[in-house]
Parts: structure tokens; sequence; C-alpha cells
């Protein structure tokens, strides 16, 4: 169970500037005042108003009231201020919310689940150190039967070649089992 959610804060999912969706209203072009720059780590702590932004770098927390990041690829800039068209964006674009790839007290891997490099990558980004884990099984198997010829042996009447125990070895073996 996820003791934080992904990501823990409304963030920017990319390079650019962070403003109000409702800028977009006010014509074909939005013309906003660059009042800081947001870091990813530590909040900005400004106050934005209207006719403003804040340039804003991937993972960055979204200042408070800003909901929406155009790609700094997308603006002309000319001093402290930046230009776009507003066909190149929508409300909320190119922000990613709290919790939106997994909520806090919500499961993050079902009992049973192997712990792939992806699983321990998960894990490590919810700061969990440790966790419960079953041990591989141990199997031992053998063909039997004087039918049965081992790789390699010369064939004699009636015997076959032993292929089942390399298709149960590689069940096993994709099961992860020792053997």
């Amino acid at each position: 169970v996820s003791p934080i959610s992904v990501p823990p804060h409304d963030n920017s999912a990319m390079d650019g500037y962070a403003f109000s969706s409702t800028q977009l209203a006010v014509g074909d072009r939005v013309r906003l005042k660059c009042i800081g720059t947001a870091l990813a780590g530590p909040a900005w702590e400004g106050v934005v108003g209207a006719g403003e932004c804040v340039k804003i770098m991937t993972g960055a927390v979204m200042p408070e009231g800003l909901d929406t990041v155009v790609p700094q690829e997308f603006t002309q800039i000319d001093a402290d201020q930046i230009s776009f068209e507003t066909r190149v964006v929508g409300a909320g674009d190119n922000r990613r919310l709290c919790g939106e790839d997994l909520m806090q007290g919500h499961v993050a891997l079902q009992a049973g689940t192997r712990l792939s490099p992806a699983a321990l990558g998960l894990l490590a980004s919810l700061g969990i150190p440790t966790v419960q884990v079953v041990q591989k099984l141990r199997v031992a198997y053998f063909s039997t039967g004087s039918e049965i010829l081992s790789l390699g042996e010369n064939p004699r009447p009636g015997a076959i070649y032993d292929s089942n125990r390399y298709t149960v070895m590689g069940l096993l073996t994709r099961l992860g089992c020792e053997m």
C-alpha cells in the first residue's frame, strides 16, 4: 500500500511557463509577464496575479493558483514578457496532478507480484526500504522409464529422447524456481 501519493504534489510535466488557464480566454494570443522561476525541489512561494506567469522546470511544484504549462518552445520571449498563441495549449495541459500515478493508501503492488526491476523502482519511488517476500520455490524433477533416452545417447528400438525434462525445466525457470 502506497504511503505517499505519486506524484506527491501537482507539478510541471515539462520546462515552460506556468499560468492560470483563465488567461486563455483573452484572445488568439496570450501575453504574460514572467515574475519568477520555479525549479524542481522546494516550491516557489511567490504570488501570481492576472497577466503573470512563472518560468517552470520539469518536476517543479506548480505555484498556487496556476494550472497550465505552455512549453517553452511555443513561446516568444521579450525581456520579462512571454507570448504564445492560445491554440498551442489547453487548460490543464502539461501538468501532472498529485496522485495521478498512484494515490496514497492505494495498492502499489498486489501480493504475489514478482519483484521485477520495474517493481523495485516503484518501491524505491515510494520510499519503501523493505517488503515481505516469499522465497523462490526449490524444485527437484527427474524423468523415469526404460524408454527414456538422455540427449547424446544412441537411439535404440522402443526408446525416445527425454524432451519433457527440458520443457519442464524451461517452465520452472520462467516461474523463477530454483532447481
